[in-house]
């Protein structure tokens, strides 16, 4: 899965929100974890992450979605966005390509810790985004589908979003 497409809204190369658990075993095979975690002690609110340790991408399945594909997360540098790869770029060249993007405000949070003393979080709202730099570098992108409203996901159909 070299050199894939950031999908705003969409997906992943191939990989594209709404897909069932078992479309994607059949495109990348079995994953090399998976994690069930429920929020907020709800049995009906359950998230599947599922691991795949070579490719550098992690996805998620939401019960509450029917277990559809609900957000993708990569950190390989061959991840491209409108041709540029956004892993390993610093803050100034992120925030220089969510401008040209048209990506209005974008939301940073600081998420240091003891553990990671210099570690935020650049949200960009407009592409479902969530871009995760650690020393000022981008380490890891998760975006998901967007919404026609707060409650509402509007799925991707046969892999491409309606904006």
């Amino acid at each position: 899965m070299k050199s894939s497409e950031i999908k705003p809204g969409t997906g992943y190369g191939n990989i594209f929100f709404g897909m069932s658990r078992e479309q994607l075993k059949n495109l990348l095979g079995e994953p090399d974890e998976i994690e069930s975690t429920p929020h907020d002690d709800e049995e009906e609110d359950v998230t599947e992450s599922w691991h795949y340790d070579e490719l550098e991408i992690s996805v998620s399945f939401e019960k509450t979605e029917d277990w559809k594909l609900c957000t993708v997360a990569v950190s390989t540098a061959d991840a491209t966005l409108h041709g540029e790869h956004p892993v390993g770029m610093d803050e100034a060249s992120l925030s220089a390509l969510l401008a040209k993007l048209d990506v209005k405000n974008p939301l940073k949070e600081d998420w240091s810790s003891a553990d990671a003393p210099d570690y935020k979080a650049i949200t960009a709202e407009e592409l479902e985004m969530v871009f995760w730099l650690e020393d000022g570098e981008v380490m890891d992108i998760q975006w998901g589908p967007f919404f026609i409203d707060e409650d509402t996901i509007r799925w991707p159909s046969n892999g491409t979003a309606v904006m």
